[in-house]
């Protein structure tokens, strides 16, 4: 039966993960096909208005030619009518001038009443006095002709030399065309032509208001920067490596000056000595010895115990910010006295002694130290200059006079000697370090770890032949991005302010 579950809890397992594949899969195909049509047709209509301005364009400068040449030819249409009336007015004058002389001659030639007597009583032959008349008439009515043709004409000369008419205006008036009838269709089509391109234009900007007109404007209006952005983030941290590593550290490991936080404190005949760093660490306590350490960290206790808030009331912020408050004091009576001391919550964490006699002062970043044994003296010690720019610490902790710390370490706790010579190390593994020793910073001396972000640019570098303190390797802190960020915030100030 047991095998025949867990048969059938393997294959159930297996069906819920392969329906849970398909149906992701399915409702990403499901988010492409809502998402990507809309998308691409706001790029074809994109497209589309871009080639539709541009043919808006091409007709508006083609309507504006067209229009400038047909403004042109009017304007001689208009000269050349104006012309020709000209001519006609002046023909006009001339043939009224003469018709008026001929009215005059036939005037004089009209029979009076006497001369028409025999023709009244005789009324059978010629009659000269009636033609006389007709001839009279039909130059009169012949003279009225001409003036009206005169009037005609100066009418039209008179339209034509109006400077307050254009020359559409004239010829409209006069109801002429200046034979620029196909010009004239021409201009209309073209009218009709760039309404309709705008009209065409005006729909696709409106399509452009639409989300998916949105996304695809505000991509092509800012796809360029983006990109610019995009390789500044990415190629940035590079080049100011680079920049740091060849030109920036080897001025600064050339001006800084190396501090020495034990110069003339005559500490030369300190003794200090350490243990092997174990997971589990056994305290002996002689009588009057007394342990402070932290209360998480104390495991089975033999001898007396008791709480204690601060490790040092003369300098409580230290003592908070170390962590070493709310301690448990344990003090040897005589008898066998002996508390162990472990890491409660990190497997990795090793424990090491280290004792000290008339000591000028261990320099120990607080977080490290788990117990006190004895009654070492606080001191901080302020260094200002390149080096702390380098370093982002100006304030050192120690622990100066006679006793022991029970400090941690992540990996391991190892304890070098310069014997004399010069270490590296790089600054976030350094616990801390014999204050008799000169410590300066260096530039890493491999390039490509750092360019690619496993090694920091800094190294400290001890000289002496005393010990420092390092860790196998440090925590990885908090994996929550807000929390991170404040992690790191108050993790910068705690390694200036020497926490």
């Amino acid at each position: 039966m047991r095998l025949v579950s867990a048969v059938l809890g393997f294959l159930l397992r297996k069906l819920g993960l392969v329906a849970a594949v398909v149906l992701s899969l399915f409702l990403g195909l499901v988010l492409v096909s809502v998402v990507v049509p809309p998308l691409q047709q706001a790029e074809a209509k994109r497209d589309r208005l871009a080639e539709v301005a541009q043919e808006r364009a091409g007709l508006e400068a083609d309507l504006a030619e067209l229009e400038r040449t047909y403004a042109e030819a009017q304007g001689r249409a208009t000269e050349s009518l104006q012309a020709e009336v000209i001519a006609e007015v002046e023909a006009g004058r001339r043939r009224v001038t003469d018709q008026a002389a001929v009215v005059g001659e036939r005037r004089e030639k009209i029979c009076t009443r006497l001369e028409r007597v025999p023709e009244q009583v005789s009324p059978i032959g010629p009659n000269p006095c009636e033609d006389a008349q007709r001839a009279l008439d039909s130059a009169e009515e012949a003279l009225a002709t001409f003036e009206r043709t005169l009037g005609e004409a100066e009418d039209t000369a008179a339209v034509l030399a109006d400077p307050q008419l254009t020359s559409e205006q004239k010829l409209e008036r006069l109801g002429e065309d200046g034979g620029l009838a196909a010009d004239q269709r021409e201009i209309d089509n073209t009218e009709s032509e760039l309404a309709q391109a705008m009209a065409e234009e005006d729909r696709l900007r409106e399509a452009q208001g639409s989300w998916s007109g949105r996304v695809v404007s505000l991509w092509a209006q800012s796809w360029r920067w983006l990109l610019w952005t995009a390789l500044l983030i990415v190629l940035a941290p590079g080049l100011l490596r680079t920049f740091s590593y060849f030109v920036l550290m080897p001025l600064v490991a050339r001006a800084h000056r190396p501090i020495h936080l034990a110069e003339g404190s005559g500490g030369e005949t300190a003794l200090l000595r350490t243990t092997t760093a174990e997971r589990t660490l056994t305290v002996r306590l002689r009588a009057g010895e007394v342990l402070s350490a932290r209360s998480e960290h104390v495991r089975p206790v033999q001898g007396p115990i008791r709480s204690r808030l601060l490790y040092d009331w003369s300098a409580p912020f230290i003592s908070f910010a170390a962590g070493l408050f709310g301690l448990s004091r344990v003090t040897g009576d005589g008898s066998i006295t002996k508390a162990t001391l472990a890491t409660p919550s990190d497997p990795d964490a090793y424990l090491m002694r280290i004792d000290f006699e008339d000591h000028p002062g261990v320099v120990m970043r607080p977080r490290h130290v788990v117990g006190v044994v004895g009654a070492p003296t606080l001191e901080t010690r302020w260094r200002w200059g390149i080096h702390c720019l380098a370093t982002w610490q100006v304030r050192y902790i120690m622990f100066a006079g006679t006793g022991s710390l029970i400090v941690q370490g992540t990996g391991d706790v190892v304890a070098t000697n310069p014997e004399g010579g010069s270490t590296r190390m790089e600054q976030h593994l350094v616990m801390g370090f014999d204050s008799r020793l000169v410590v300066g910073v260096n530039r890493t001396e491999v390039f490509w770890p750092y360019l690619w972000g496993r090694t920091p640019l800094i190294d400290e570098e001890f000289d002496g032949s005393v010990p420092l303190f390092w860790q196998k390797s440090s925590t990885d802190g908090p994996s929550n991005p807000i929390a991170k960020v404040f992690d790191a915030f108050f993790s910068a100030i705690g390694k200036v302010l020497g926490f």
